[in-house]
């Protein structure tokens, strides 16, 4: 009878162990099923991004030799490339940018970019102390500061959280129809790449909308590499002004002209995205990132207008600019004065009768002698930039007036920036 219990419980343990066998084989097949889908999925999906990569890189390539036909169909005489833009039938830019970075005036030789008449925002921070918030951009997320950077002072947007900023005007609706935008940009990224997926987004919204609903319309520059605007799609920038954007402390200039639903966007000396389908409503703006990288920011201006300048001279027989900007304190003109340039080239090359006396005029900053000196200076500076660009010197003569002749307050920082001025007179 034991003999008989005994071989039961035996048989009972050799069932049980049976049963753990099954049940864990069963729990390996489901488990390599699992397995199995998860593989068959990454092998979908690579040989899905694998197809997609084939696809943009066909495209590319054909972009590319686009490009070098454009490029070598209007290169210059010093045999760098000029700024091209290749669209398609939609008007969507496939690729742009060319050419080395832009840096001197021979590099902006295309540039058409032509600021607005009258300045309505240009801060100067340069008397605000270091590590506070900025005294005239308001502070809607984040983190963003004054700082000291080579000399000069730069508002700082802090990497490691999402910041966003706007100007601190004494209105919500400040954008006319009309209006261009400038500033200076820069990341701060140590590697030789953008290692993180980034973001850095200027947003034009209604005077009644939140910052943080969707915008009237939108500049994103994404990783460094590419730029979305308005509705325009996703634009990939050429290689090597894609690699000057994402490089470490690479100050880059961005401009914007806006005129009711026709918009254009500058990179550099580049026109990197444009569009006429631009909605209509924009009142006031923002700069948004996303705080992978810190960025840093100067010398943002705002202006209203941008009147022919011909219909001017026949009109009030003199036209104002605030499109040529000089080094501070100085008369060297900088690159991204080209597009007034090449305006004023155009003009004189289109109505040979006309003659110019280029007269210079600065704020009320500084010593009176100083400034009329610097004034004379930069008129004959103007005037050397023409004759070098085809128009005769005699057809050209320069006065400097320094600060005597205000066209507005020297109270405030945009009346100063109003002071600062080229003007042409008709002869």
């Amino acid at each position: 009878m034991k003999q008989f219990i005994q071989l039961k419980k035996s048989a009972l343990k050799i069932n049980q162990a049976k049963m753990q066998v099954i049940l864990l084989i069963g729990c390996l097949m489901a488990g390599l099923t699992v397995a199995n889908a998860q593989i068959w999925k990454k092998v979908k999906d690579r040989v899905k991004q694998t197809v997609e990569n084939k696809i943009t890189q066909k495209s590319q390539d054909v972009t590319t030799n686009a490009m070098n036909k454009a490029e070598g169909a209007i290169q210059g005489k010093d045999g760098q490339p000029a700024p091209t833009t290749v669209t398609g039938g939609d008007d969507k830019a496939v690729v742009v940018g060319g050419g080395n970075a832009a840096k001197s005036i021979s590099d902006y030789k295309s540039y058409d970019f032509v600021p607005g008449d009258k300045i309505i925002f240009e801060p100067d921070i340069s008397k605000e102390a270091d590590a506070e918030l900025p005294a005239r951009f308001k502070l809607l997320k984040g983190n963003a500061e004054i700082q000291s950077y080579e000399g000069e002072k730069i508002l700082h947007l802090d990497e490691g959280g999402s910041t966003s900023i706007t100007p601190l005007m004494s209105t919500e609706s400040y954008l006319p129809e009309q209006f261009t935008v400038e500033f200076d940009m820069s990341f701060e990224n140590k590697e030789d790449y953008m290692r993180y997926a980034n973001y850095f987004d200027v947003v034009f919204m209604k005077a009644t909308q939140n910052f943080f609903e969707s915008p009237v319309y939108r500049l994103r520059i994404t990783s460094g590499s590419a730029v979305e605007w308005a509705t325009g799609g996703h634009i990939r920038l050429a290689e090597n002004l894609a690699k000057a954007l994402s490089t470490d402390n690479k100050w880059h200039h961005i401009a914007f002209y806006v005129n009711k639903n026709i918009g254009k966007v500058y990179i550099d000396a580049f026109r990197v995205a444009a569009s006429n389908t631009l909605n209509l409503g924009a009142e006031k703006m923002a700069i948004n990132i996303d705080g992978r990288y810190g960025i840093k920011i100067k010398n943002f201006r705002l202006a209203a207008g941008g009147s022919d300048k011909y219909n001017k001279v026949i009109t009030d027989g003199k036209f104002i600019t605030h499109g040529i900007l000089f080094d501070v304190a100085k008369s060297t003109i900088k690159p991204e004065s080209t597009g007034t340039l090449n305006e004023v080239v155009k003009m004189m090359r289109a109505h040979t009768e006309l003659k110019f006396e280029i007269d210079g005029h600065t704020d009320s900053d500084g010593q009176d002698q100083a400034n009329l000196v610097l004034s004379q200076q930069r008129a004959a500076a103007v005037k050397d930039q023409l004759v070098s660009m085809g128009i005769s010197q005699d057809r050209l003569t320069t006065k400097g007036f320094g600060e005597t002749k205000p066209i507005d307050s020297n109270d405030t920082q945009e009346g100063k920036a109003n002071n600062r001025r080229v003007e042409f007179i008709k002869m």
